[in-house]
């Protein structure tokens, strides 16, 4: 699969790493260059740095020919300008934001944008334990 991944935050990061050690290809986007340097020289994807929405670094990245785009920085706003992007200018079957804040789920739901979000699924995990006991 060839995955681009905006954001390269802690989760941009280590989803990057792991998705390449599987065999993906992979392209990060992060307008940080040190997140970027933080990949490591293991990391054999491609790096592009610059705004994550911008079209000419989607393309740089390869977006034509992308099978998913994962929108993970802590901006919600930006997660959602660069999904929409994705599907409606690139068509890129699948894409999948971040959810930063969970009050924004009702503008992704609209948007029929899918997310994840790492609060709620901490929150989710947490109650679990409580229910545990």
């Amino acid at each position: 699969m060839y995955i681009i991944i905006a954001g390269c935050g802690r989760i941009g990061s280590i989803l990057a790493q792991d998705l390449a050690q599987e065999g993906h290809d992979v392209a990060v986007i992060d307008r940080n260059i040190k997140n970027l340097n933080e990949l490591g020289s293991g990391f054999n994807g491609m790096r592009i740095k610059g705004i994550e929405f911008d079209r000419d670094k989607l393309e740089e990245a390869g977006i034509q020919n992308a099978d998913y785009l994962m929108a993970v920085t802590p901006s919600d706003s930006i997660n959602i300008t660069v999904s929409l992007i994705a599907e409606k200018i690139y068509h890129v079957p699948r894409i999948i934001a971040r959810d930063s804040a969970p009050n924004m789920k009702k503008i992704y739901d609209r948007l029929h944008i899918e997310t994840v979000s790492p609060t709620m699924l901490g929150v989710d995990i947490l109650k679990q334990a409580v229910d545990a006991q």
